[in-house]
């Protein structure tokens, strides 16, 4: 009879993890703050957690709307378009549903409705204080602008603008890539509602209130033409496609003269100079689509490329841009601590 072989008793893996090198792990990826808010349990960041970041979100819009009505009451100006005003009206209505919804549990329906209610009333409610803070008729400082612009950085607006004109195409693409910022807000906050990441909607749409709010409080202390304006460049001797840097004089002057008072939908044109809100703009979109990764690289390159189309085709001061940059900046930190503080951590 053959003998038997004896099986040696081998125990079991202690965990059912894989045996793998250490080398072989998963380098986890670099994230942000605002990144970390997505991933957390849905119970620990639900829609009520992002009501402090709305709430001062909507501090500052209500603030920006009682600064109107006094100055509707006592500061000589009207709404004369009842348009305008309807649009005000149902925009805070949809603010308050969207604002419900989301304390209700609804939190991407809820903050999408309350976001977009938001970015809307700071942008007609900010151009219409700014053609109010116009009213104050300080002096025009492009002079200053200039002379800070070749202090500073040797720029010499002029200079830049001399050399544009020999590269049209180029002028051409800037002034596309200027006139892209309504429609890159839109894609932007759709995506990151698409996606879910609503955490980093409300820390942009609160960054872009703050924005809003300190352009609009710099502007009467700095007012300026713009190069285009000051040195009396027409349009029809540039390849500029936007009319922004000449056309915004309309509102400009009448309200510096104090003859404009009637606040239509015709007064919601841009007329700051300083700082530059396009620049500002540019830096909170790049930083709104560096959270949806599909979109991340040719966002970055076309807010690159629109805060170097803003002296060229808004007829910015190289000053004014690097003041929209810190504001920006600023407004973000703001709005990312804010939005942070405002979410539980994970257990």
């Amino acid at each position: 009879m053959p003998p038997v072989l004896a099986v040696p008793d081998i125990p079991p893996p202690t965990s059912a993890r894989p045996i793998l090198d250490a080398r072989t792990e998963p380098r986890p990826a670099l994230r942000g703050p605002i990144d970390d808010l997505e991933t957390r349990p849905i119970a620990r960041r639900s829609g009520a957690a992002l009501g402090g970041p709305a709430l001062v979100c909507w501090s500052i819009v209500a603030a920006a709307g009682g600064l109107l009505l006094a100055a509707v009451s006592v500061g000589g100006f009207r709404i004369a378009d009842h348009v305008l005003a309807g649009a005000l009206v149902q925009l805070a209505a949809l603010g308050a549903c969207g604002a419900a919804l989301r304390t209700r549990g609804w939190e991407r329906l809820g903050s999408g409705a309350e976001v977009a209610s938001q970015l809307l009333l700071a942008g007609l409610l900010a151009p219409l204080l700014s053609v109010v803070a116009a009213s104050t008729n300080l002096p025009y400082r492009d002079e200053d602008l200039l002379a800070l612009d070749l202090a500073l950085f040797g720029f010499d607006w002029a200079h830049v603008i001399a050399v544009a004109r020999g590269w049209p195409l180029l002028v051409e693409v800037l002034s596309h890539v200027y006139a892209s910022l309504l429609l890159q807000l839109t894609i932007l906050v759709a995506a990151l509602l698409v996606i879910g990441r609503v955490a980093r909607a409300q820390a942009f749409c609160l960054a872009w209130v703050l924005t809003l709010a300190a352009t609009v409080a710099v502007f009467p202390l700095m007012p300026a033409l713009g190069g285009y304006l000051h040195f009396g460049v027409a349009r029809a001797d540039t390849h500029v496609l936007v009319t922004a840097a000449w056309h915004h004089v309309e509102i400009l002057a009448p309200a510096r003269a104090g003859t404009l008072s009637a606040l239509t939908g015709d007064t919601l044109g841009g007329i700051v100079t300083f700082p530059s809100f396009h620049a500002a703009a540019a830096a909170l979109l790049a930083w709104g689509f560096w959270g949806v990764p599909v979109l991340r690289w040719p966002a970055l390159a076309v807010n690159l490329a629109m805060v170097a189309a803003t002296p060229v085709i808004g007829g910015h001061y190289l000053v004014d841009v690097l003041a929209g940059l810190v504001i920006a900046g600023l407004a973000l930190c703001v709005a990312a601590r804010l939005v942070r503080a405002a979410t539980p951590s994970s257990a």
